[in-house]
């Protein structure tokens, strides 16, 4: 997995994140993305500036 991007984003309480996506480098098309936190949490996407905490459940906002 490639790292492809970084952003922040901000949760309902004011907390800050900080998000990093990575892409599948294997040769399979469509290339799958996988978004995470810094601290290694996974995220689940809800839309292109939504996303979900998955252990936590708290819903985040790309700023």
């Amino acid at each position: 997995m490639d790292l492809i991007e970084k952003f922040d984003a901000k949760g309902k309480t004011g907390a800050g994140y900080h998000v990093e996506v990575y892409q599948d480098d294997e040769g399979t098309l469509p290339r799958v993305k996988s978004y995470k936190l810094k601290d290694g949490r996974s995220l689940e996407p809800l839309s292109d500036a939504k996303f979900r905490i998955v252990q936590t459940g708290e819903k985040i906002y790309r700023l």
